[in-house]
């Protein structure tokens, strides 16, 4: 199978998985709606994400409030290629997943949280590539409708890091694996987005140290909490 057939056929396979979802209701559209995507091989769900989720829902509580949704996507790794074509499915349900909430639920406020691969690919989708293989398109690939709604990005941990950016946080220099060119800006969303990244971190920098990869939740949990409440006013 070509390269660009065993995309479309996981992208078909992704999307058959969505579709099987249950979907709200418009009349049980939440005031705030977290999407949340997981970093690489990590059992389909929240992963390291679920920390900065629960902050959120626990500040604002119950479900007519606060629902998270997980990404559905690969995340995988094994290889540059499985790496590559998760990415493209990431992407690609991002846009889609939002889409489809925007549509059912115009007037709730939307929330971004992604660690690692996951950071990655809410970066490419809001941000927009070329990030080569997986993308190859720039711009905003996200609705108008969604950009209007996302109140609030927070990526942890994203290979796309790349020094001087105005959101960032923490003390890396270095560049990710996946980093942005010098230069790089994301205007639109400049204000809205926190991106968290410390030296030691092997994926978003050039570290030694996947402990410190993992802990962005424990580290700053509260600080990524703070700029949400800030953002939702």
């Amino acid at each position: 199978m070509t390269p660009l057939r065993s995309l479309l056929a996981l992208a078909a396979v992704v999307h058959a998985a969505a579709l099987q979802l249950p979907r709200q209701s418009s009349a049980a559209c939440p005031a705030i709606q977290i999407f949340g995507a997981r970093e690489t091989l990590t059992p389909q769900g929240f992963g390291s994400a679920i920390t900065v989720i629960q902050l959120i829902q626990a500040q604002f509580p119950g479900n007519a409030t606060t629902v998270a949704e997980e990404i559905i996507y690969p995340a995988a790794g094994a290889d540059p290629d499985d790496y590559a074509q998760s990415m493209a499915a990431g992407v690609a349900a991002v846009v889609r997943q939002t889409t489809a909430f925007s549509a059912r639920c115009p007037d709730s406020i939307i929330v971004m949280h992604g660690y690692s691969q996951g950071a990655q690919i809410i970066d490419n989708a809001f941000c927009g590539g070329p990030d080569l293989p997986s993308i190859t398109s720039s711009g905003r690939l996200v609705t108008a409708a969604v950009a209007s709604h996302t109140a609030a990005i927070i990526l942890m941990g994203n290979p796309r890091h790349v020094d001087g950016l105005p959101f960032n946080v923490g003390n890396a220099t270095e560049p990710g694996f996946a980093a942005r060119p010098a230069g790089f800006a994301c205007a639109e969303f400049e204000d809205r987005i926190q991106a968290y990244c410390d030296a030691r971190d092997p994926f978003c920098a050039k570290g030694d140290d996947a402990d410190v990869h993992q802990g962005y939740g424990t580290q700053f949990g509260r600080e990524a909490l703070a700029f949400v409440v800030a953002a939702l006013g």
